[in-house]
């Protein structure tokens, strides 16, 4: 207790010390800015600097901030920054565009710049006041001097980009914009990101256009101590989302309502967002790798599949855990509980710099084989296949499946370790297997020594999640509860 009583000291010392504090001194909540553990902007100039670095000669990079979507009526989806502009500027503001010009630009006043980012002239209304170029030099450090970056309002945008672009060779850029748009009224049907590749090229003749993520991707793959630090918090939150869940399950609820407990603890904990929709599958929705209706009452004697991450700061986490309803697995349940469970550590336990992603598939796919087998569940490999039918690993990050380029781990790099075992009805096998779905998730880090793994206290044995869910949770104290 002391222990813990002396680490919360020291966090609220080194909290009270910099509290609503920018890098350059200016307080946050000037500009609605509330939290302090963000990405430093120094580690987003040094990111965009290792980006020119990689680029050809005569080439620009052109990011988009993500724009509001509409959802239905006056009222639009909740905003979320695209995450290759978030990774670069820190910027969390729409209608916002940053150029990367390695070779430098010339500004009116002579000034050669390297970097610049369009925003929206300040302004306050009912959602609050944005950065405006002032505080994209205060808070995300454009505009200081030696940096070569500099801060323009959006009304400069239209005439410095056909100045750069009618002397640049290769342009880095993916629009903005959904990739197929049809309206089968009309009959009308097109693929917008070709049609908007079509319009510059003619409009700049010279131009070659590439996809941002050919020199992006590779980057955004191996993370640093910060960002390790957010996926942290993400992964803390969402342990926390499970043990609460694991406590408040019990036969009678409905899926949503386990769903509740889970993303309740998720804002508790400041997680900003759900990384991807909440998946709470119980009885044959164990089945459905990506159901997330959550709106199906679970009954006892079933399984609850749940495939869920907080996100933080940008960063999401995805940790699965299957439990039982009513907290005791039958002795079938068990045993493809334990046979998944070992199949995920033997998956692990070959994690170390150099390894192949396909090898740590390999190394689970064999226990599963041979487990199926014993159990009398699979006759042979095709069989195995149609009980172990998805991937077992994908890297996480800034997006829930953040993509690689790269084949081999390498430290830094973050993963999950999924497999999973799904046994619809009717399957010919012993009928005591039937409707049986487990995945069992954990999210990793490559380390220089091997692994670590982020959410080890995530209880995983079948002993521990019975045990756990013999106590109470905030769920059972719910609303409309018989």
């Amino acid at each position: 207790m002391q222990r813990s009583s002396f680490s919360l000291f020291l966090i609220m010392l080194c909290v009270s010390s910099s509290l609503g504090q920018s890098p350059s001194g200016v307080p946050y909540t000037k500009y609605g800015i509330y939290d302090i553990d963000r990405i430093r902007p120094e580690e987003c100039r040094r990111r965009r600097a290792v980006l020119m670095a990689k680029m050809g000669t005569n080439s620009v990079v052109i990011l988009r901030a993500q724009d509001y979507a509409h959802r239905s009526g006056d009222e639009d989806y909740r905003f979320r920054q695209n995450s290759n502009f978030l990774y670069f500027t820190g910027c969390n503001e729409s209608n916002s565009t940053l150029i990367l010009v390695p070779s430098g630009f010339v500004l009116d006043n002579g000034i050669v710049v390297k970097e610049i980012l369009f925003l929206t002239p300040k302004i306050k209304d009912w959602r609050g006041e944005n950065l405006g170029t002032e505080g994209a030099r205060e808070i995300l450090g454009f505009g200081f001097e030696g940096t070569q970056s500099v801060a323009l309002s959006n009304d400069r945008l239209k005439d410095i980009l056909v100045s750069i672009l009618s002397n640049t060779r290769i342009l880095y850029y993916t629009p903005s914009l959904v990739e197929t748009l049809v309206d089968p009224v009309s009959n009308i049907s097109f693929i917008s990101w070709r049609e908007s590749m079509k319009n510059l090229q003619e409009k700049y003749p010279n131009l070659e256009v590439k996809g941002e993520n050919t020199i992006i991707g590779e980057m955004r793959t191996v993370k640093s101590s910060a960002e390790i630090g957010l996926l942290q918090k993400a992964v803390d939150a969402t342990i926390a989302g499970h043990i609460e869940a694991m406590k408040s399950c019990e036969p009678g609820m409905f899926e949503y309502q386990l769903q509740a407990v889970v993303e309740y603890c998720f804002t508790q904990a400041g997680a900003e967002y759900i990384g991807f929709r909440s998946i709470i599958g119980s009885g044959p929705n164990t089945q459905l790798f990506h159901y997330d209706a959550n709106r199906r009452k679970m009954l006892s004697g079933e399984l609850v599949v749940m495939d869920i991450g907080a996100e933080y700061h940008g960063y999401s986490a995805d940790i699965t855990r299957t439990i039982p309803v009513n907290g005791k697995f039958t002795s079938a349940q068990r045993e493809i509980y334990e046979l998944v469970l070992h199949a995920q550590q033997a998956a692990i336990d070959t994690i170390f710099p150099g390894t192949m992603m396909v090898d740590v598939e390999k190394t689970a796919m064999k226990v599963i084989a041979e487990g199926l087998t014993r159990l009398g569940i699979a006759k042979d490999s095709d069989d195995v296949k149609k009980y172990y039918p998805h991937r077992i690993s994908h890297f996480i990050g800034l997006d829930v499946h953040d993509g690689s380029p790269i084949g081999k781990l390498i430290p830094g790099m973050v993963m999950t370790v999924e497999p999973g075992i799904y046994i619809p009805e009717g399957s010919d096998c012993p009928q005591k297997y039937w409707n049986i779905g487990i995945r069992i998730e954990d999210d990793v880090v490559i380390t220089d020594e091997g692994r670590s793994v982020l959410s080890a206290f995530a209880p995983q044995s079948a002993a521990d999640i019975e045990t756990l869910m013999k106590k109470k949770g905030i769920g059972n104290q719910r609303v409309g509860k018989e």
